[in-house]
């Protein structure tokens, strides 16, 4: 096949039955995906660092992008918001893309549309009203 497993990361619960805070539960997660992550695996991980404090989260969110880049070299789908984790394009160059969604919203339709770099706006309040 084109790649030997897909690994996942996406969304924000706690675990009320294990005891587990939302921030136990990603980092339970992502310690997982690392483990078993290889070279030819795609690897999909959404706003990795959220359930924890901003400064954490990037510190978090960073170190984990890094070592998937340097180390495991998988196919990578990164989620963030979080402007430093952008700046790892400048150091991998070759490996790293940073790509933001579009929106055109108006009063009869919305449209979404890729686009290449990264968006250091948040549009979010303007698009929910």
């Amino acid at each position: 096949g084109i790649v030997d497993g897909i690994f996942t990361r996406m969304g924000a619960a706690d675990n009320i039955y294990k005891g587990r805070s939302t921030f136990m539960e990603e980092l339970t997660d992502t310690a997982e995906i690392i483990r078993k992550a290889t070279s030819q695996s795609l690897v999909i991980l959404d706003e990795l660092g959220r359930g924890t404090s901003t400064h954490d989260g990037i510190a978090i969110a960073y170190a984990t992008l890094e070592y998937f880049i340097r180390d495991v070299k998988s196919l990578t789908l990164f989620v963030t918001h979080y402007p430093p984790v952008c700046e790892l394009e400048k150091s991998y160059a070759q490996q790293v893309g940073n790509y933001h969604m579009g929106f055109l919203v108006s009063e009869d339709e919305s449209q979404q549309d890729p686009g290449k770099g990264s968006i250091l706006q948040n549009y979010g309040r303007p698009i929910m009203q």
